[in-house]
């Protein structure tokens, strides 16, 4: 028994939510937290061409400080910055409570979470949670894990890679604003490597939706 839950939260205060308003065409996605003594920091990728754009606004946000590029490659940065503010993203006792996290992605003004629920007492405190500290919480999507736990799909690292790069150059868009060859230049991989990777991630997310469509509204 279990629920799989997609929510939007929404915050003024939440990490980096005012660089997410300010680049709503930029994908954002959650890494981990960590901390010291003193100070917590988030890890944070970003799927966009402009780094230095968003660095700028990371550097004015004032849920953040001291942003640092902690590596680059084709069509992501991973950013580390220094939390400013007390609102979570989730709460503190998540683990504890057997909230598990799927995936933490930017949403319209804050961020979007992918998790399991072990039961509805526990989406009921989490929204309790939430709305005690005045954040905006939806659920988009609610599955019941007990009826079934097809309508989740799992892509691998690559997978997800290689969909966000085909996504954002403009591979699905007609016409194509890139090729099957610039993706594999890109990656530094064979064009039949490309194929097989976009083939796959492809075909997991249809299954996904079709498997979806098929379950019983909750």
């Amino acid at each position: 028994m279990g629920f799989i839950a997609e929510v939007h939260l929404v915050h003024d205060e939440l990490a980096l939510a005012p660089t997410i308003a300010n680049h709503p065409e930029t994908t954002f996605r959650y890494e981990y937290e960590t901390s010291t003594d003193d100070r917590r920091f988030q890890f944070v990728s970003v799927f966009s061409d402009d780094d230095a754009a968003i660095a700028d606004s990371m550097a004015s946000d004032p849920t953040v400080s001291n942003p640092t590029r902690i590596a680059t490659f084709e069509n992501r940065t991973i950013f580390r910055v220094a939390l400013e503010t007390e609102h979570a993203v989730l709460p503190d006792w998540g683990g504890e409570h057997g909230l598990f996290v799927f995936t933490i992605t930017s949403g319209e003004r804050g961020w979007v979470a992918r998790v399991y629920l072990p039961n509805r007492d526990a989406l009921i405190a989490f929204r309790a949670r939430c709305r005690d500290r005045g954040i905006s919480f939806r659920v988009t999507q609610l599955y019941d894990t007990s009826v079934s736990d097809s309508g989740t799909f799992h892509l691998t690292d690559q997978q997800h890679e290689i969909l966000m790069m085909a996504y954002y150059g403009g591979y699905f868009d007609i016409p194509r604003g890139i090729t099957q060859d610039d993706l594999a230049e890109r990656l530094g991989i064979s064009d039949s490597a490309v194929s097989q990777r976009l083939r796959r991630a492809i075909t997991e997310l249809i299954a996904a939706t079709i498997e979806n469509d098929r379950m019983p509204n909750q």
